[in-house]
């Protein structure tokens, strides 16, 4: 049978600013089979329990390219790689290193048979796994090689052609420009600067604006008809005109809202986020009892009005620029008269213009007379030099904090790639902390809330969360180590009542309790960071785009995992780790190699329960379940809206692919596989089940369930590659360590090159393949210019603020709320007049 998820309308039509149309009615055969047509299906048997297994094997990479994007496809790559490196480990190990260890006469029992501690101390047998780290470090340098190869191919077509981007090529011919001076900080202004600079081959321009009041307006119309169409839907099906006290509070759960309820729980007000129905004299105050429908529509007329109102002068303030003084005129004007004063009394020099609008001045310095060059000598030009900084720094201030209008930021769109690549890879002002350019993202990709935030202030946030999450990481030791103190059989036997569980089946179930308890909940308690790295990063750092909140997630949660792998989990605590570190710095490698082997079977266990519990999890979706179950549960379907239906079936949240989570876990499994690699190889076979295993997951999901919403073009896998690396070095030293604990002194010394070259290929790879892959060359831009005209296409809405260019509002509406999937509209103006009700005060 051939199935896609896909296909049969999981997938809605994304629009550039990234939120969902109007769905398609769940039932309409129409909408699916014209759906079906245009998306490539899956042949899979769903008659067997893993019937979908060859089905998704057979599948071709370009299939999976085509239907996740290059995000997706090298995700998946990513996965592959680290098979390759797991598999071809394992294998060799068996074969080389299982005999060496086995016969190392050592006396180890259990895990460590097959390991290292079963070689005598000083063995010449200690050169095998010596050897056999140099090949797997080369092995590993060679297949990462050819895996950046084939990104930079994909990367530079995807540049090229812009492959799954929706609707338009427009992202691959723009710019984002960061630190727009005062006097560019407008449409016009900033287009006749780029105008001057690339003379006829501007497109358009867009600065971004900072607009909460119109944003807050956006959020309570959708809110109004939202409420109206579900008064419309009690109608529908209670036959009766629903009615509400003005005020009364709601709640909010799943997605879906509820009916008014008493005045004294919980919720929201109608009115949190505006008072417009206190200060408008069409709308009745809160107390009042209403007919919905007339008060919702009359609502969401009044809205319509004042956001059409709002866009249009917003619009006019974006393309003519703010000629009003700025917000800290007292703060600014003060610095300008100190720092006037200060190049006065320093400098016979006239000022000078910095050449951003009317050129550079070529006359020569004269040189300072004798006294104000002994000034200079005993400390007044530091206070000078104080004072320009401060006055160059004060915009990110007024910027941030006070809230200017006209933000730094803005997008230029170019007419050919000639000319949006020599602009990208050149420096634009003799500053470098001014118009700073870098290729524009895809529109989707942008958080627009954030995207006015000043990059310096945004950078400044990022450096104090860095800080705070290094400390939290040492704290983050003592909960780790209280789960290992606590998660076994002897602390809940000492349970009043739990004494039972050490005799239970002969004790076994307390060996069971033992083994998996502290694994579960580790598990369990690490799943807690990326939500936090998640809030730092949108509401603190204020990050961009969405692919940014995920590549800070990424890198923070790695490091939080090799803290977990290397100091947590092996030494009890960081604290102690760091303490024995300081008194014995030359022992760090001994530290290292002594802790880490004796815990290889709590690691074992630890990635098998992510090969048996946490892949099914991913494949049989618990979370969505769980959540459409609930709903089914606690609300009826018929008093549901489309767009609600639509939510239950086909939530966003989990039609996505999240590489902040993802990507952490996967590395957290190789960088254990490079560890023990050569120390106890047994664990190899189970990491390579489990990347296998990964593989299978997730190109089902790729293929069948995960709908991207946004595309970055892979800029992800350099940063994952890099961490990759990261983890082989820790690995090496490793190695190094235990090696000088079992008297092999002359292997660690051999295997002292390997992180050097390691680290070396980690700069060469990013300077062979990640910088060419942020642009096109010059020479392919002038090709593809030569044999298209993709300027034709663009629209100079593209980078203008969703909430700017939002319609107005409108119901889908007929004769019943039911039939809205028909696509007749119905306006607020019309809705007001379906029905006059007698006692419904003001609305009438």
């Amino acid at each position: 049978s051939v199935y896609s998820p896909k296909s049969s309308g999981t997938s809605s039509r994304i629009t550039r600013d990234g939120s969902s149309s109007s769905p398609p009615p769940l039932s309409s055969p129409t909408s699916s089979s014209n759906n079906a047509a245009s998306s490539a299906a899956v042949n899979i048997n769903t008659q067997k329990p893993l019937g979908w297994v060859s089905g998704v094997c057979r599948a071709s990479w370009s299939t999976v390219r085509n239907s996740g994007g290059l995000d997706s496809y090298m995700f998946l790559r990513y996965i592959r790689l680290c098979f390759r490196i797991s598999i071809t480990s394992a294998l060799w190990g068996m074969i080389i290193l299982w005999p060496v260890y086995s016969s190392g006469g050592g006396g180890a029992k259990g895990w460590y048979f097959l390991s290292m501690a079963n070689l005598q101390q000083g063995s010449h047998l200690m050169w095998v796994p010596t050897i056999f780290l140099w090949l797997q470090t080369l092995y590993v340098i060679f297949l990462m090689n050819e895996e950046y190869k084939h990104y930079l191919e994909c990367r530079v077509d995807f540049l090229a052609r812009g492959e799954g981007v929706e609707n338009s090529q427009q992202h691959m011919y723009s710019l984002i420009i960061e630190r727009i001076p005062h006097e560019l900080r407008s449409d016009r202004a900033l287009y006749d600067y780029f105008n001057r600079l690339f003379p006829r081959k501007i497109h358009s321009t867009a600065v971004v604006l900072n607009l909460p009041d119109l944003e807050r307006g956006s959020r309570k119309r959708k809110r109004v008809l939202r409420r109206l169409e579900k008064s419309m839907i009690s109608f529908d099906v209670k036959g009766k005109r629903p009615y509400h006290v003005v005020g009364r509070k709601r709640i909010r759960c799943c997605g879906i809202e509820s009916p008014p309820i008493l005045a004294s729980f919980g919720g929201k007000h109608v009115d949190d986020d505006d008072d417009d129905s206190e200060n408008d004299s069409r709308l009745p105050q809160k107390g009042e009892k209403v007919d919905s429908i007339n008060y919702y529509s009359r609502e969401l007329t009044v809205m319509n009005e004042k956001m059409a109102r709002m866009q249009h002068e917003k619009i006019e303030l974006a393309q003519k620029g703010n000629d009003s003084v700025r917000a800290s005129q007292w703060i600014s004007h003060a610095i300008d008269r100190v720092s006037t004063v200060a190049e006065t009394t320093l400098s016979s020099n006239t000022p000078r213009d910095d050449g951003l609008i009317t050129g550079f001045s070529s006359s020569p310095r004269r040189r300072k007379p004798l006294l104000l060059f002994l000034l200079d000598r005993i400390g007044v030009d530091f206070i000078s030099g104080g004072i320009t900084y401060i006055q160059q720094n004060i915009d990110e201030v007024v910027d941030s904090v006070v809230g200017a209008t006209m933000s730094s930021t803005g997008f230029i769109t170019f007419k050919d790639l000639h000319s949006v690549t020599c602009a990208a890879k050149t420096p634009l002002f003799h500053k470098p902390d001014v118009l700073i350019a870098k290729m524009a993202p895809e529109s989707r990709d942008i958080i627009w809330e954030n995207a006015h935030v000043n990059l310096g202030w945004s950078r400044g946030r990022e450096w104090t969360a860095n800080m705070l999450l290094g400390i939290g990481a040492i704290l983050w030791s003592i909960p780790v180590a209280s789960i290992q103190a606590l998660a076994t059989a002897d602390q809940i036997a000492a349970v009043p009542g739990m004494g039972w569980l050490e005799t239970l089946d002969g004790g076994n179930v307390a060996a069971f309790v033992n083994g998996y308890l502290p694994v579960v909940l580790l598990l369990t308690i690490i799943m807690v960071l990326p939500h936090i790295f998640y809030a730092v990063a949108l509401h603190y750092e204020d990050r961009k785009t969405r692919s940014d909140v995920q590549k800070s997630i990424t890198g923070r949660y790695f490091y939080y995992q090799l803290a977990n792998i290397y100091i947590t989990v092996t030494a009890g605590s960081i604290l102690e780790s760091l303490n024995e570190i300081i008194e014995h710095p030359t022992n760090i490698l001994a530290i290292l190699g002594k802790s880490l082997p004796n815990v290889v079977g709590y690691f074992a266990t630890f990635v098998m329960t992510k090969l048996l519990v946490g892949l099914p999890m991913i494949l049989m979706r618990f979370g969505p379940l769980a959540r459409m179950v609930f709903i089914k549960t606690c609300f009826r379907e018929k008093y549901l809206t489309e767009k609600e239906l639509y939510e239950v079936h086909h939530p966003e949240k989990y039609s996505q692919l999240w590489y902040g989570w993802e990507y952490p876990n996967l590395l957290l499994v190789i960088v254990i596989c490079f560890t023990y690699s050569c120390i106890s190889p047994i664990i190899l076979p189970v990491v390579a089940a489990f990347f296998l295993g990964a593989w299978l997951v997730y190109k089902n999901q790729i293929l069948i369930v995960y709908s991207p919403s946004y595309e970055s073009g892979g800029t992800m896998f350099p940063m994952v590659c890099h961490r990759t690396l990261t983890g082989l070095i820790c690995g090496q030293l490793t190695f190094i360590g235990y090696s000088m604990l079992r008297e092999g002194f002359y292997q660690a010394l051999m295997t002292f090159p390997l992180p050097v070259i390691t680290i070396k290929m980690m700069d060469v790879f990013k300077n062979l393949y990640e910088v060419p892959g942020r642009n096109i060359s010059v020479e392919r831009a002038v090709e593809l210019d030569m044999q298209r005209n993709a300027a034709t296409a663009f629209t100079t809405e593209m980078y203008r603020q969703p909430v700017l260019t939002e319609k107005s509002a409108e119901v889908l509406g007929g004769s019943s709320v039911r039939r809205f999937a028909s696509g007749d509209s119905l306006d607020s103006r019309e809705l007001t007049n379906v029905a006059k009700v007698n006692d419904s005060g003001k609305i009438v």
